[in-house]
């Protein structure tokens, strides 16, 4: 193989999947009347504000080679207790940080139960999911919590920083601290190759079961966060809030592991990720297609991502 042959295919492996969201972005400009608008722009930023957010929780997770099955329903349980206690009379902030408490409690609890157990990460982080869900209808019995939110409170999801939604600046604020974290500390270092090899880690004097704990931490943290802003957007919260991120942050996630570094979790690649599901999900329905011609496209296009970027690598790997 040439050398330019070579390095086209080491640039496609490392931004196929950014070059399909462009390709993406120039069709559904082309064929769907309003698409390419300004206004639809920011839209589309604001609707995977908060799929971005907790998708990167997420993230951490996958970069030291763990799962977390249970943000879902944390930030469901977050979002209801801060709405639980604003209603209750406590003032936002505290409320906003007894629901990111509880959030982060989750979070540790799993990763002690994962490093000092051993119980796989699937098991625990499933279990501590059914806890937090059954908590929260325990705290809200069922119905949901609405009335009448402090301005403040709610300008965390309403809220505009000049032209920008509030959502969309937290969002890029999130990334961008979660990509510096694992790219530019050492602790993101150790974290990446506490999952890139973590016998070899721990024999280089890693203490991997401290980054597995950050990572699951985290990933608490971050669903918390995404429960508050959630409740912060609607103004209300129900015990099923967020049970819908859980699919698209898997997907956003996956794809993510086909950006820049193909098979490796990170935070850059799940924005990338989120973003080519929230491109998806309003092209289609601007387009006048049905829900289930969403999911059938999304599903595809995921694959095909993938895919094609496996492929790429591995004729890297041969030549």
């Amino acid at each position: 193989m040439s050398h330019d042959a070579f390095h086209l295919q080491k640039l496609l492996t490392r931004y196929g999947t950014i070059l399909a969201l462009v390709i993406l972005c120039a069709g559904f400009s082309f064929a769907v009347p309003g698409f390419a608008a300004r206004e639809n722009a920011m839209n589309i930023l604001r609707q995977i504000a908060l799929l971005a957010v907790i998708s990167e929780g997420f993230t951490m997770c996958l970069i030291v080679g763990e799962l977390d099955l249970a943000f879902p329903h944390i930030a469901s349980l977050s979002g209801a207790l801060v709405a639980g206690l604003i209603f209750g009379g406590t003032a936002p902030l505290p409320a906003v940080l007894l629901s990111l408490a509880a959030g982060l409690l989750f979070g540790i609890a799993a990763g002690l139960l994962v490093t000092k157990i051993g119980i796989p990460s699937l098991i625990t982080t499933l279990a501590t999911g059914i806890i937090a869900g059954g908590m929260v209808y325990m705290y809200t019995r069922g119905v949901s919590f609405y009335g009448q939110m402090p301005p403040a409170f709610l300008s965390l999801g309403r809220g505009m920083v000049g032209p920008i939604p509030s959502l969309v600046v937290i969002m890029f604020v999130v990334v961008a601290a979660a990509q510096v974290f694992i790219s530019r500390t050492r602790v993101g270092k150790y974290m990446q190759a506490t999952g890139a090899n973590q016998a070899a880690s721990r024999l280089a004097g890693i203490a991997t079961d401290r980054y597995k704990v950050l990572a699951l931490s985290l990933s608490g943290l971050a669903a918390a966060f995404t429960g508050i802003l959630l409740t912060s957007r609607l103004g209300s919260a129900n015990p099923e809030g967020a049970s819908g991120f859980m699919m698209d942050a898997f997907a956003s996630a996956l794809l993510g592991m086909t950006v820049l570094s193909v098979g490796r979790a990170n935070p850059f690649g799940t924005f990338v990720g989120a973003l080519m599901i929230g491109v998806i999900n309003n092209g289609m329905t601007l387009a006048g297609a049905p829900y289930y011609t969403q999911d059938i496209v999304k599903g595809l296009i995921i694959i095909l991502s993938v895919t094609l970027t496996s492929l790429q690598a591995k004729r890297m790997a041969r030549s």
